[in-house]
């Protein structure tokens, strides 16, 4: 596995670095703001597009373990 990296795409609302496997040729996509991050990967070029430009949604869900609290963060 080769990752190539692509750039790095900064948005009003987020930013996104993209990177390539050069063997397998699927593109990764690592999307992030100041509270939030995610990454995905694609085969399809246009889903990649799709990915990169949406910005993330507004309604979030969030999992607290038990016993964690916002004064604990």
């Amino acid at each position: 596995m080769t990752i190539q990296a692509l750039g790095y795409i900064q948005f009003r609302t987020h930013s996104v670095a993209v990177s390539k496997d050069s063997d397998t040729l699927r593109i990764y996509c690592f999307k992030a703001t100041a509270t939030r991050c995610d990454i995905e990967s694609f085969i399809d070029l246009d889903v990649a597009a799709d990915y990169i430009l949406a910005p993330f949604p507004l309604l979030v869900y969030e999992l607290v373990m038990g016993g964690e609290t916002d004064s604990e963060s």
